[in-house]
């Protein structure tokens, strides 16, 4: 007789063990099913995470590829600054349609970094300042006929910048486009790129600080040193001259407000407040 079959054979087999062993598949199946898709879903967001990526980035590469000799791609920047400290540099400007190329040299032959450079941008009127540190000398023919030439620029003026070791240029903007900046290096490069948003500007009225027009003087330069700390800005008007502009508010009383704090700081220099839109230069 075979005893341990018998005990086998006198184990009891409980009412539900069918119904367990099938809560237990089903339990199993959608388990895997689960796993299936988390698996999916993982797949999924990379996927997106890449098609975002590339719809942020194919832009950078598509004006890009339209100007040779670029090296490799630091930062893009509408407002903010880069670059590295220099001194004795030279810039020369080219022109390719959508996008203005500034190149950089020393007596050693091309930098493999940009200068230390801002951009900042202003909404009354809407133009971009583009200053530029360590550079000795600029072919700003060529850079003002580069701008110039670009669709989205109204205009393009440079600075009175008393510093002879800094640069900087004005370019005012037609209604709804924007700049950004794209530093380069290994060679250094700043690539300005102008576009059409399609957006149009709404005519909403901006305060801010402005002084009687002047001359393109020392003192234009000099009134800036004096306000460095406010940004001051110049501005030319539709006559010619040049004025310098400090802040942008939502109200004239706010405007007033820091009138006064100003002049308190600095005394009075004849700044008043004065307003204008996106799209308004000062006649004088």
């Amino acid at each position: 007789m075979n005893i341990g079959k018998e005990k086998y054979d006198s184990i009891p087999i409980p009412d539900a063990l069918d119904e367990v062993v099938d809560s237990a598949m089903r339990r199993a199946e959608r388990s895997k099913h689960l796993h299936v898709l988390r698996r999916t879903a993982a797949c999924a967001a990379v996927v997106v995470c890449v098609l975002f990526a590339s719809a942020n980035i194919m832009p950078i590469y598509t004006y890009a590829s339209q100007i040779p000799v670029l090296g490799s791609i630091v930062q893009v920047l509408q407002i903010g600054s880069g670059g590295e400290i220099t001194d004795g540099v030279q810039g020369q400007a080219e022109n390719y349609g959508e996008s203005v190329k500034i190149s950089f040299s020393s007596a050693d032959g091309e930098l493999n970094a940009v200068p230390h450079y801002s951009v900042t941008h202003y909404s009354a009127p809407d133009r971009v300042v583009l200053t530029l540190s360590g550079v000795r000398g600029i072919d700003f023919e060529s850079l003002l006929g580069s701008l110039l030439g670009t669709d989205g620029v109204l205009d393009a003026y440079r600075m009175m910048i008393l510093d002879d070791s800094r640069f900087g240029v004005v370019i005012l903007l037609e209604d709804g486009w924007s700049c950004e900046a794209a530093e380069y290096s290994d060679p250094g490069a700043l690539v300005l790129r102008f576009k059409d948003t399609g957006e149009r500007s709404d005519g909403s009225e901006i305060y801010y600080l402005r002084t009687e027009a002047m001359p393109y003087t020392d003192e234009l330069g000099l009134l800036c040193e004096e306000y460095h700390n406010e940004n001051a800005a110049q501005l030319k008007t539709q006559s010619g001259e040049y004025i310098v502009t400090i802040g942008e508010y939502g109200s004239e009383s706010e405007a007033q407000e820091a009138l006064e704090a100003l002049n308190e700081l600095h005394g009075d220099h004849g700044l008043f407040v004065a307003s204008g839109t996106a799209q308004t230069v000062p006649e004088n």
